[in-house]
């Protein structure tokens, strides 16, 4: 262990946790609370630690609390109590909330005087800096930017920042992941990072796992208590790379997706449109012992614009709708109601979302239309949307033959302006295949 520094330490207890929704300080990470962590890794790297927040939170923490003596909540009033307090010339501060610094990463910013490069805490503030903060907070300036320009580089995931209960999950995956020699890499992808439509309240976390072997996951499931108490988890097969993710819902309601991807498997990633797409709408490697970092950028790069379909992905697609809804008018005319409408509102409604999005980028080559039926009402057409509304069925026979037909029509409609846009022809003899299908179930809207 290295020899601790001659400067104090000292941990800020954290601001009103508005996001996090409790007390930062006491959230726990593999069995310590934030603040514990913080108070001992801090001690492993300074002679003094200190303590600071609001003695009016009656924190319940095994340390001593030194009053910030502000009414407000600002990182400056815990870093002016520090100063005044210290035995030390030099302090440096960590934020309750920054769980993976290291001790290493403490004592480098003390022997350089720095902050990092993400911002202005952590960092070292030596006590003559207490007049300049003192002013700076008697004419309302409460940022401690710019207020230590001597920046170090340090690792940015040691700085990952917990605000809410999604980023103590990854910090809680990315320590677990360290010491795994069989978790080679870590990476947040989905609404987390996207750097669009950003994650909101219902958003959930997805953290692919690149492993060795994704077996011992798949089969055991106790791992996943390393990260909060799960209500239940299951497995099922991934979007995108035709491997296995395992799925927890934790006690807090958090759900998270965590893919098991072989290592082995890497090269069939590279060549996928899918997962290039995925990784231009951002990600965030929390773990990399193989490299990946560089090998992610490529393939991100590699995304661009979806080609235009041609006229034989037009017609296949065609083909495979017109083929379907007759078949599920058959079962319906068995009797089959619940199987008619699984396919209609299922199979055929896939099938439209598809041929809707071609539809969108015809209009707009650019729109972001992947993956699925993901934000479709944001870059379908608003008229088929609000067609759309009426094209499901409820589970009653005479509905369900309803809206087979509505789906029919909405199907039609628009494949004949996708196909004027686009410059193709809509090959099948549709007058033919409705008169097919009007044989097995009439329309009953006539």
């Amino acid at each position: 262990m290295a020899d601790r520094l001659a400067a104090t330490g000292v941990l800020l207890l954290g601001g009103s946790s508005s996001r996090f929704g409790s007390p930062k300080a006491l959230a726990l990470l593999h069995g310590e609370t934030l603040a514990e962590r913080g108070w001992r890794t801090l001690g492993e790297a300074f002679e003094e630690v200190l303590a600071v927040g609001k003695a009016a939170d009656a924190l319940e923490l095994p340390l001593p609390v030194l009053d910030d003596g502000a009414s407000e909540r600002a990182p400056v009033y815990g870093l002016l109590a520090a100063l005044r307090a210290a035995s030390h010339e030099l302090c440096v501060v960590l934020p309750v909330d920054c769980p993976l610094v290291t001790a290493d990463a403490l004592r480098r910013l003390a022997a350089e005087r720095a902050v990092p490069q993400t911002g202005s805490l952590p960092g070292a503030y030596p006590k003559e800096l207490l007049a300049t903060l003192e002013a700076r907070v008697a004419r309302g300036d409460l940022s401690l930017r710019g207020v230590n320009e001597t920046v170090v580089e340090l690792d940015e995931v040691e700085l990952l920042n917990v605000n809410t209960r999604f980023d103590l999950i990854a910090a809680a995956i990315t320590g677990w992941a360290r010491e795994r020699a069989d978790v080679r890499a870590a990476v947040v992808v989905g609404s987390q990072v996207r750097q669009e439509l950003p994650a909101d309240r219902w958003s959930d976390l997805d953290v692919i796992l690149l492993v060795d072997d994704p077996e011992p996951y798949a089969r055991d499931e106790t791992w996943v208590a390393e990260f909060g108490r799960p209500l239940l988890t299951f497995l099922e097969p991934t979007a995108v790379s035709g491997q296995q993710e395992r799925r927890v819902l934790y006690e807090d309601g958090e759900d998270v997706d965590l893919p098991l991807i072989p290592v082995a498997a890497l090269e069939r990633l590279d060549s996928s449109p899918d997962v290039a797409r995925l990784l231009a709408r951002g990600y965030r490697v929390l773990v990399d012992e193989i490299g990946l970092a560089e090998r992610l950028a490529r393939v991100a790069a590699t995304a661009g614009e979806v080609p235009p379909p041609t006229q034989h992905h037009l017609t296949e697609l065609s083909s495979d709708f017109w083929y379907h809804a007759l078949w599920a008018a058959k079962k319906l005319r068995r009797g089959e109601v619940l199987v008619a409408k699984e396919c209609l509102d299922g199979y055929l409604k896939e099938r439209l979302v598809e041929l809707l999005r071609l539809h969108a980028l015809a209009v707009d080559p650019a729109l972001d239309t992947w993956h699925g039926s993901r934000f479709l009402e944001r870059w379908a057409d608003p008229g088929a949307l609000s067609a759309l509304e009426s094209a499901y069925a409820r589970y009653e026979l005479r509905d369900v033959a309803r809206a087979l037909w509505v789906t029919i029509d909405l199907w039609e409609s628009v494949e004949l302006e996708t196909a004027r846009r686009l410059g193709l022809g809509a090959e099948l003899d549709r007058a033919e295949l409705r008169r097919r299908i009007a044989e097995v179930v009439p329309d009953p809207r006539r």
